[in-house]
């Protein structure tokens, strides 16, 4: 089942089955447990985001979805459950779009295996997609070949900054370039690529997907502080127990300089009643506000790029960034 984001574009509803089925079929022999839990993942109610994105970009460009583009969708995706799936061992979390984690149902050894199968077998799709073009991965000139590191960068970077109540909004914002918006980008690029593209069009595709990228996560963070479990998929102020500081608290930081004191107090007493004073104190300032600003801003300037790149006519992209931004949140 494809998430009803995706119901305004029947062409890219039809091609993230494709993806899908070819997530499913081309996967070696697995254990059953293994493969089940894997099943489980993809069938699950996602919004296929960065491959839905990959296809758009490929539509907007080329008027059509090449076999070439579900293949590269299909490896990122992949490559994005690998990674969620060595979040949750690292965060601990009970579900994942839900379903009940690998770590949960087996161990945190199994999981970590499964994420890295995972990472292995993104390549290979991404390598078939690659052969269907005729290319190589040096021919397209993607810079993909850091993306791994790009993403664990940002990752270390998130748990090196766990509980540092002295948090910057800049560290925050080059955290989430790593840990999001570069696979974003990459979607984009991908999606967008054609042999013979310039490096200042391939540029502007991965800098669309990018901006779009930070915004997501922001507003990812953002839900932390608004949503109850019912709607957001994970209990309310998550993030800030786990000693992960977001936008909104760096704003709330910002603009009351006590609400630190009273962080600091709830890393050393962590209560109920802690926990809820400080979202309280955080409530009372312009945090919630000044995120959405932010987060517009970056949505201001992914559609500044995709027009440079001449999408400015075709609808299906800021359609789409309204639902997702807009609705769906």
């Amino acid at each position: 089942m494809v998430h009803q984001i995706w119901d305004a574009h029947p062409d890219i509803k039809r091609g993230l089955e494709e993806v899908k089925t070819i997530i499913l079929s081309e996967m070696m022999v697995l254990h059953p447990a293994v493969k089940t839990k894997i099943v489980e993942y993809v069938e699950a109610p996602g919004k296929y985001l960065r491959a839905g994105l990959c296809l758009l970009f490929a539509q907007m460009k080329e008027g059509q979805i090449h076999q070439s583009k579900l293949y590269f969708a299909a490896y990122l995706e992949v490559l994005h459950l690998a990674t969620l799936i060595h979040d949750d061992v690292i965060d601990g979390a009970d579900k994942r779009r839900g379903v009940i984690t690998v770590h949960q149902q087996f161990s945190n050894r199994i999981a970590i295996y499964t994420g890295d199968y995972l990472l292995a077998y993104s390549g290979r799709l991404l390598a078939k997609g690659l052969r269907l073009q005729d290319l190589s991965q040096e021919d397209m000139n993607l810079g993909n070949d850091k993306l791994m590191e790009t993403i664990l960068r940002g990752e270390l970077s998130q748990l090196m900054n766990q509980f540092d109540t002295e948090m910057t909004m800049k560290a925050y914002l080059k955290q989430i370039q790593g840990k999001t918006a570069f696979l974003f980008g990459l979607s984009c690029q991908l999606g967008a690529f054609v042999p013979g593209q310039s490096k200042k069009e391939s540029g502007l595709a991965f800098r669309t997907g990018q901006a779009l990228g930070m915004a997501f996560q922001i507003r990812d963070d953002l839900i932390d502080y608004q949503l109850d479990v019912r709607v957001s998929g994970k209990p309310q102020l998550q993030d800030l127990q786990n000693g992960i500081y977001t936008a909104p608290l760096l704003f709330a930081m910002r603009e009351n300089k006590s609400i630190r004191s009273n962080l600091v107090d709830y890393i050393q007493t962590p209560t109920p009643q802690a926990l809820a004073d400080l979202a309280n104190k955080i409530m009372t300032t312009n945090a919630i506000d000044e995120t959405e600003k932010l987060i517009d801003s970056y949505i201001k300037k992914s559609k500044s790029f995709a027009n440079r790149l001449g999408f400015s006519e075709n609808k299906c992209l800021f359609d789409l960034i309204e639902n997702v931004f807009k609705k769906y949140f």
